[in-house]
């Protein structure tokens, strides 16, 4: 289905990203980490990727005492991975998994060094490994959009900007609310207490997220004739750092991610393919990272809806563009139960517009294997 409207912008707008080192971003990273690892082993051991899901697992935040100037560890935190798998021979399950969970934890949390790895993979059900290169190992939904609006760009733009910030730790949480013209971002950072040493300090170190933060925000509405009308002036922008101080109670990190004490994280439970979280666009439910990159379509129909996306958002007259793919378990991945696509734009229905979306879908749709290797290289964004 090809469905054409006339261009929209709603009157609010709600955008949100959980940062790298956030427990729900860190859950997705170190399934997708297993995954990869996980798909090596396969290729190197039999020549082809078998069955595996490891979008379950879980981090259960461990107990903390940061104190300016340092802190300590008391009890670290435990990542418990679920999920199905198809044993090797040369090497244990357990091994893969807790070397490619240290791998990305070392790699992403540059303060973390202590954490529990505990592996709870079985082996899969025979009828859904018979799917892998055969069909759709799943009934499920893949959605995607394109452009992003200019809320949801600066939302991303933000969290580097934030880790500059001598003093913040890899655990950053954003929310941008649009109403109209007026624009109001909130930042929870996660402070490095061994970069901190006393309660003015932190201040300080709030003071310098808030002006980066203003100064990336300003940059960019300047540049927002659109949805953010009015440009630069101080009324249309708010900032808020880390809102829930009160007194002595602050936060401070020892290793600048709440999973030390504060939060959990489960896999599936952040930010979608595109890297946030947007309630007011298409969303699916489906957690991306850790399924298998050969038959999951939970997976690789939420990176091929947004490329598609992007593509139709190329063609003339088409502001924005919207694709919903949803598959039917067992059929081929080229030949989804829906292809729906929604166009917002100053265009009408031709012959040429439909040839040229169902072309957009059709390669994409046929091009899917091209995608696996792209996976497993993780050349593609999925949180």
């Amino acid at each position: 289905m090809i469905v054409i409207n006339k261009p929209f912008t709603p009157p609010y707008e709600v955008v949100e990203r959980k940062g790298q080192g956030h427990p729900d971003t860190l859950a997705d990273g170190i399934s997708e980490a297993i995954s990869r690892s996980l798909c090596r082993h396969y290729l190197e051991e039999s020549g082809q990727i078998l069955h595996h899901n490891v979008d379950k697992v879980l981090i259960i935040a461990g107990q903390s005492a940061p104190q300016f100037g340092g802190g300590e560890i008391l009890k670290p935190p435990s990542v418990v991975v679920g999920g199905r798998a198809s044993r090797l021979q040369r090497k244990s399950l357990a091994e893969i998994i807790k070397e490619a969970t240290a791998s990305h934890l070392w790699k992403t949390a540059s303060n973390l060094h202590r954490f529990r790895v505990e592996p709870r993979l079985e082996q899969g059900a025979p009828e859904l490994a018979s799917l892998i290169g055969r069909g759709a190992n799943d009934t499920s939904i893949g959605v995607g959009y394109a452009p992003l609006s200019q809320t949801e760009q600066l939302i991303l733009d933000l969290e580097d900007v934030v880790r500059q910030v001598r003093g913040a730790g890899e655990d950053i949480k954003l929310m941008a609310v649009r109403r109209g013209s007026h624009l109001t971002l909130v930042v929870a950072v996660a402070m490095v207490s061994r970069f901190i040493g006393s309660r003015e300090e932190y201040e300080e170190a709030k003071l310098r997220v808030r002006e980066a933060v203003e100064s990336k925000a300003r940059s960019q509405l300047d540049r927002m004739p659109g949805e953010v009308a009015g440009g630069a002036e101080s009324h249309n922008l708010e900032v808020y750092v880390n809102c829930a101080d009160d007194q002595e109670n602050i936060y401070l990190t020892v290793t600048g991610c709440s999973l030390e004490m504060g939060d959990d994280g489960a896999t599936g439970r952040g930010n979608r393919g595109n890297g946030l979280i947007t309630p007011m666009r298409p969303m699916t439910m489906e957690a991306i990272a850790g399924k298998n990159p050969v038959s999951h379509v939970g997976k690789i129909y939420n990176v091929m809806a947004q490329k598609i996306a992007e593509d139709i958002a190329e063609m003339e007259g088409v502001a924005k563009a919207y694709v919903t793919l949803v598959s039917k378990i067992g059929s081929p991945i080229s030949q989804p139960m829906l292809r729906g696509v929604q166009i917002c734009g100053e265009m009408r229905m031709t012959a040429a517009v439909e040839a040229r979306v169902n072309s957009i879908l059709d390669w994409h749709l046929e091009s899917a294997n091209d995608l696996v290797e792209q996976f497993v290289e993780g050349r593609l964004t999925l949180f």
